[in-house]
């Protein structure tokens, strides 16, 4: 699933193209691109999908997992002995699963979590796909070769340009959605 398409950066740009095959192609990578740009900052797919997570247990009250927001988690093993899903509890915008008794995990174990995390079409941020149509459309704009491009003449000492091509400004809004990595 993508969560932005070429006919999403069309409508958000305002823009007219020649709708050829080539074209909406171009365009879809520049989508993808966005959406690789922003798995990259968040450190997870937004996207919703089931993973599976092998953790060494370092003793603590908490296992950190690989995506969030979790939203099913369904089996989890201790060195390949499985164990009741209901002894363990998660917060759905947290990537971690903990011990409904707060419990330490077994250090030196190996627990094999299968889950479920990400958005799906009903409740995906909408922050994230404007996100990545902004993005697209810094990408796009990029291919013209002017992108951001500003300048500005001095009577007596010439003119100074100025180039703004970045995606940070924009991913800053992502920050409360990112995954920190410890």
């Amino acid at each position: 699933m993508s969560y932005i398409t070429s006919s999403d950066l069309l409508l958000f740009q305002n823009k007219v193209i020649d709708e050829t095959e080539e074209n909406l192609a171009l365009l879809n990578s520049y989508c993808r691109a966005a959406e690789q740009e922003i798995k990259k900052y968040l450190n997870y797919d937004p996207e919703s999908q089931d993973y599976t997570s092998k953790i060494l247990s370092d003793g603590g009250e908490l296992l950190e997992l690989e995506a969030m927001p979790i939203t099913a988690l369904t089996a989890v093993t201790v060195d390949g002995e499985e164990t009741d899903v209901t002894l363990y509890e998660y917060k759905a915008d947290r990537p971690y699963i903990r011990m409904v008794d707060f419990s330490p995990f077994t250090k030196g174990s190996v627990y094999e979590v299968e889950y479920t995390a990400g958005y799906t079409d009903s409740n995906f941020p909408e922050v994230i796909k404007i996100t990545a149509l902004q993005l697209a459309s810094l990408i796009w704009e990029s291919s013209g070769g002017n992108l951001a491009v500003s300048s500005t003449s001095f009577a007596d000492n010439g003119s100074r340009v100025f180039n703004n091509f970045t995606a940070d400004r924009f991913l800053k809004q992502l920050a409360m959605y990112k995954r920190e990595l410890v």
